[in-house]
């Protein structure tokens, strides 16, 4: 028997030996990380981590990543990108309607997906082939609505 295992009795010397042995030892633990993790969210996530109570945390982060809000210019290229994918190679929205839509989504990506997706049925229902202005700006104000 081992000095260091529960004073000779078997059950205690077996869980130990499963949680202990072939460890290295305390130092060579230190000499390589056992352990990454990725930390994705939404902007709220730093804020939250760079308060004090998070900051050793903060601090122990060695690539920190950040996707900046979305230009008009990058709304458009995703609803292409997204039609795109369902086969669609025309443009469905006029710019007009893009800005609008950039502006109420206010670079999200998931609000930008439900009121395009919102526009484009209300458009087909008028039987009109470009989502424009007048059809967004409708859109925007049963959302508003819903919110209020």
């Amino acid at each position: 028997m081992h000095a260091g295992f529960g004073g000779g009795r078997p059950e205690t010397d077996l869980a130990q030996a499963r949680h202990g042995a072939g460890r290295p030892p305390t130092y060579a633990w230190d000499s390589r990380a056992l352990l990454s993790l990725v930390l994705l969210g939404l902007p709220e996530l730093g804020e939250r981590l760079r308060v004090r109570r998070n900051r050793s945390l903060y601090s122990r982060l060695h690539y920190r990543l950040t996707i900046d809000p979305l230009t008009p210019d990058d709304t458009a290229d995703y609803l292409r990108v997204r039609l795109g994918r369902v086969g669609c190679t025309k443009e469905l929205f006029t710019s007009d309607a893009i800005a609008m839509l950039h502006e109420a989504a206010a670079s999200s990506l998931r609000d930008t997906d439900r009121l395009a997706t919102a526009a484009l049925r209300a458009a087909a229902r008028k039987k009109r082939k470009l989502v424009e202005r007048d059809v967004l700006s409708r859109i925007l104000q049963l959302d508003a609505e819903e919110a209020g």
